[in-house]
């Protein structure tokens, strides 16, 4: 069987959860003897080790560039690898990126992942939100397959799209392994001076991490804690005025970039992961912190109520006063803490990419 993915979320973006999704599901499937896999990097400078791949079934197209995500990169790629798509012939299957599908790629079936509706269900947040759900619409249409990362995801899409679950699979995310090391560790002693709870990822309005700042000053918690924000850029002027006004300038700590050896440790030093995401399809960074045995306190909602079953903390996103009262909770309560703990540490074994990928492999073979 032969595969190809496109450059389409390389394009946009050196690190994240899609591009980890792809790394993932291009490593593990390219091991085993049933799938030769086809990878249109372009020019990008992701983080993932694609050229590290020593399976002789993976064959990488890309170049290491210093040109931003963004357009530009976009549509370099767009011109480069149509040209190579054209030379490469047909595909069994061709597993597109992110929102559509490259029309001079040639091959027998076309298959879409669904990751979530974040534009539908908060299109304040895109100003381009109305083009991104026409060229959505155009490529479940256009797919004969559509994988959906959760069956919160599945019900999203049949509820915005119509999808059909008869062309859905459901096939849950792996997590992947995370190594501590002596470097992460002196990077986050050199960032921390007091037990603090983590925050990772994106600061968007629908992660609701101004919602945790107001929980975190009315449970009175910035007396002995502190908040380590990984990831998602320096903070705006807006955000810094928000923590001013809850005088919390000396409790916020923020790594706008943080490697994965900081990553690491600081999932497995710090007291407690908040996730306080308004919405999600899946939700990597409870799961993360459950492999390195810290407890997650989360938003209550379908995907992470799916995804996190009982080995996290929940709380009610709409009732700021059980963020507060939850947050303090899964902090003081130490046989609690410690039985989640125990229970997470089980719990994330059933999230293996080499299983994802077998179940992909084998979504694959369904329509051929």
């Amino acid at each position: 069987m032969r595969i190809v993915y496109d450059h389409q979320v390389f394009s946009l973006q050196n690190s994240g959860g899609i591009s980890s999704y792809y790394f993932e599901l291009a490593s593990h499937l390219s091991r085993g003897a049933f799938a030769d896999v086809d990878v249109f990097l372009g020019l990008n400078h992701c983080i993932y080790p694609f050229r590290r791949l020593k399976n002789p079934r993976a064959h990488i197209l890309g170049w290491s560039t210093k040109l931003r995500p963004g357009l530009a990169r976009y549509a370099l790629n767009e011109l480069v690898t149509a040209a190579w798509s054209v030379a490469g012939g047909r595909w069994d299957i061709y597993h597109n990126t992110l929102y559509r599908f490259m029309p001079t790629v040639r091959a027998r079936r076309f298959v879409a992942t669904h990751h979530d509706c974040v534009q539908e269900r908060f299109p304040e947040l895109f100003p381009d939100h109305a083009r991104i759900i026409r060229t959505k619409s155009r490529m479940f249409q256009q797919a004969d397959l559509v994988l959906c990362v959760s069956e919160a995801s599945r019900a999203d899409l049949e509820h915005f799209y119509g999808v059909d679950a008869s062309r859905c699979k459901v096939i849950y995310n792996g997590v992947s392994p995370m190594v501590r090391s002596e470097t992460g560790k002196i990077e986050l002693l050199q960032r921390i001076r007091r037990p603090f709870l983590l925050y990772v990822g994106i600061r968007a309005e629908y992660k609701n991490f101004r919602g945790f700042l107001s929980a975190f000053a009315d449970a009175g918690l910035h007396t002995d804690y502190d908040i380590l924000a990984l990831g998602g850029g320096p903070f705006s002027n807006d955000e810094l005025r928000f923590i001013r006004s809850h005088s919390l300038q000396e409790a916020v700590i923020s790594v706008p970039i943080a490697s994965p050896d900081l990553l690491a440790e600081a999932y497995s030093g710090a007291r407690l992961l908040v996730y306080p995401s308004l919405y999600e399809g899946f939700g990597f960074p409870p799961l993360e912190s459950m492999l390195l045995g810290t407890p997650a306190l989360v938003a209550a909602s379908p995907a992470t109520l799916e995804v996190c079953g009982d080995a996290a903390f929940f709380f009610d996103p709409s009732d700021q006063a059980d963020f507060a009262t939850k947050l303090k909770s899964a902090l003081d309560d130490e046989t609690l803490r410690q039985e989640k703990i125990a229970i997470g540490l089980r719990f994330v074994q059933r999230y293996k990419w080499d299983q994802t990928a077998a179940h992909v492999l084998a979504a694959y073979q369904s329509i051929l």
